[in-house]
């Protein structure tokens, strides 16, 4: 597994995706790190940069808009994969015009996580 070392930060507020990620990922070797808000994505970046982040959009308080907007500015290097259940094109277009390296329809399966990790990883 090539992938073992990379370290994955992944925000969402729903317990149901943070499980099943967890779960996809762990399996793959890869290790996470889980915030169910903005403020406690923001708290885990000032501690730690990781090698990529999977960021839900519509959180509570802190939106995942702002989340991307500290990462450009702060640790642009790190690849940001938007997530939502939120399929319009003026959507996607936002994210990838703000900086986000991939987009991710919610619910996703297991290999199109991989596959997008694996390619904002490589």
């Amino acid at each position: 597994m090539s992938d073992a070392s990379k370290t994955v930060l992944l925000v969402d507020d729903e317990p149901d995706i943070r499980f099943t990620a967890r779960f996809m990922l762990e399996n793959e070797g890869y290790s996470l790190l889980e915030a169910s808000t903005g403020e406690q994505a923001l708290e885990l970046l000032d501690q730690t940069t990781p090698d990529a982040i999977l960021l839900d959009i519509r959180l509570p308080g802190i939106q995942g808009w702002d989340v991307l907007d500290h990462v450009r500015s702060n640790q642009p290097d790190v690849p940001v994969v938007m997530m939502s259940a939120h399929s319009s094109g003026d959507t996607m277009k936002r994210a990838m015009d703000q900086g986000s390296t991939a987009y991710l329809l919610k619910p996703f399966k297991q290999d199109e996580l991989l596959r997008v990790l694996q390619d904002v990883t490589s």
